[in-house]
């Protein structure tokens, strides 16, 4: 995140603390989209995610009160939301006899690039997609994290409840797994194609 957006982000949070309505609305504004984003890559029930997040404002909201001041408010956000969400999908399960280690965070090419694409450059798409799609469930969302979200490592351990180091490891370890997989393919090269929204 940039570093005014990051001042930005913490502005809003202190004049929400005080009470400010518009600095919350604008945080919904600016957070929910990238939630609501990041909880359908990691489990596919559309309405629950979009529960999760009203409930994860309607919290803050009410407790408005009983918080203090941070320093990364996308990561706290991200943080909180992904643990609700997390148990409101473990509830499901359990409601549903749905096995424990079902997840859906798959990486889609989307329509719009689709469109715009020759056949050529869609099928290396989809190729790095699909090999990526092949990534352990927590080794895809690290990638997701880091790449799309642009969070920093420090970050992702803390919304993911695993060490720094560990979310080193797993960035390298999905790296080289890709660098084997796709050998005919330029690494860089792949994430480029991938990440370029």
């Amino acid at each position: 995140m940039f570093a005014g957006a990051f001042q930005e982000d913490a502005a809003h949070w202190k004049e929400f603390l005080t009470g400010n309505q518009s600095a919350y609305g604008q945080l919904y504004a600016r957070y929910a989209p990238q939630l609501y984003n990041y909880g359908c890559k990691l489990y596919p029930d559309r309405p629950l995610v979009e529960d999760c997040i009203q409930n994860l404002f309607m919290y803050l909201l009410t407790h408005r009160t009983n918080l203090s001041a941070i320093e990364n408010v996308k990561a706290y956000l991200v943080k909180a939301f992904r643990r609700d969400l997390l148990r409101a999908a473990t509830d499901a399960r359990k409601q549903r006899d749905l096995p424990e280690e079902e997840s859906c965070f798959d990486i889609i090419v989307s329509p719009e690039t689709r469109l715009i694409s020759d056949q050529t450059t869609l099928a290396r798409r989809e190729k790095v997609a699909a090999e990526i799609n092949r990534l352990p469930p927590r080794m895809k969302e690290v990638l997701f994290l880091r790449f799309y979200e642009n969070l920093s490592f420090e970050d992702i351990a803390a919304i993911m409840n695993i060490h720094q180091k560990s979310v080193y490891k797993m960035v390298y370890k999905a790296f080289d797994k890709l660098r084997h997989r796709l050998i005919d393919f330029p690494l860089w090269l792949a994430m480029g194609w991938l990440l370029w929204k």
